[in-house]
């Protein structure tokens, strides 16, 4: 196992490791397979769930979030596994227990739906600075995908998420 840049000693705590392929449980393999057949995965992780309820993605979008402040210790068997790979020619990365169960994806975008556009700049946000980086994201047991991005007035700073049809579903402080 390799731990990733900035994470402390093995028995200490992290929340990702780079796994050698060999390393993925058959069902997690299965999973990936059926969820996006054809699509090929890159890189393969072990993580734990926390960080991404927090809503950070730390470094998959450089240094476009903070710092995460929430520590996850690493246990003995992992819970979860992320893997790195795309949809569409977008940079896509998914989550999935240890049976092989799909929880989540997100896609990197460079521009949002019309739909999800007109809804933001009918907002109270329509007239703010959007982030250049944007993202879908689809969850387990939710209807239709979600629409995430940072905005501010250079004053105050949001991640903002909108639902398909360009209703904002939530605004969390930054």
């Amino acid at each position: 196992m390799v731990l990733l840049p900035g994470v402390k000693a093995q028995n200490t705590v992290s929340y990702r490791m780079v796994l050698d392929d060999r390393q993925v449980p058959k069902e997690v393999i299965a999973g990936f397979n059926a969820k996006y057949p054809g699509d090929l995965f890159t890189i393969w992780y072990s993580s734990h769930i926390t960080y991404w309820y927090e809503d950070y993605a730390q470094n998959w979008y450089g240094e476009w979030y903070p710092k995460r402040q929430v520590v996850v210790h690493r246990f003995e068997k992992p819970a979860y596994y992320e893997v790195d790979f795309r949809i569409d020619n977008l940079p896509s990365r998914a989550i999935f227990n240890r049976y092989g169960q799909w929880i989540e994806t997100r896609a990197k975008l460079s521009t949002l739906p019309d739909a999800v556009t007109t809804g933001l700049r009918n907002s109270e946000f329509g007239d703010w600075l959007w982030s250049a980086h944007k993202e879908r994201i689809e969850i387990l047991g939710n209807e239709g995908l979600i629409y995430r991005l940072v905005v501010t007035d250079r004053r105050n700073t949001y991640i903002v998420r909108l639902n398909e049809a360009g209703e904002i579903v939530q605004v969390k402080y930054e």
